[in-house]
C-alpha cells in the first residue's frame, strides 16, 4: 500500500474522530449530551469551562496532527515516508491508549467503538506502512 494514501486515510480517519469534540464548542444540546453521559446530572459550570477547554486544546493539537500528515505527503524518498510513518504510529499508538486502556477495564469513560476503532485502525496502518509501505 502506498504511504501517501495511508496519510490520506489516516488524516480522513482522525478527522472523524475529532469531529464530535468541536461540535460540542457550537452546539449546545450536543454538549450538554457528551456532558450527561460522562458526568450525570451533577454537572457545574466548572466542568462545563473544563470541558470547552479541554476540546479546545485537543481539537487544536489534532488538527496541527493532521496538517503534518498532509505535509507529509509532500516528500518522495521511501526512506523518510517509511520513517515518517513509523513515528506518526507512536504518536497515534499513544493517542488511542487512553481510549483503549478505558474501554479494557471498562471504566464507562470511553468513546463509542467506532471512535476506537478508528484509533486502532490509525495506528495500523501506519505501523504497517513504516514495515512494508511503498512510495
Amino acid at each position: 500500500m502506498k504511504i501517501k494514501k495511508i496519510f490520506a486515510i489516516v488524516a480522513v480517519l482522525t478527522f472523524l474522530q475529532l469531529l464530535p469534540l468541536p461540535l460540542s464548542l457550537f452546539n449546545a444540546d450536543f454538549k450538554e449530551m457528551l456532558l450527561l453521559d460522562v458526568f450525570g446530572l451533577d454537572s457545574s459550570a466548572n466542568v462545563t469551562k473544563f470541558l470547552d477547554n479541554f476540546v479546545m486544546v485537543l481539537s487544536t493539537l489534532v488538527v496541527g496532527l493532521i496538517f503534518l500528515l498532509i505535509g507529509s505527503m509532500s516528500f518522495e524518498d521511501e526512506a523518510i515516508l517509511r520513517r515518517l510513518c513509523f513515528l506518526y504510529s507512536i504518536v497515534w499508538g499513544f493517542y488511542c491508549i487512553p481510549d483503549l486502556v478505558a474501554f479494557i477495564i471498562n471504566d464507562g469513560m470511553t468513546p463509542p467503538a467506532p471512535i476506537i476503532a478508528m484509533g486502532v485502525t490509525s495506528y495500523v496502518l501506519l505501523l504497517y506502512g513504516s514495515k512494508r509501505g511503498t512510495a
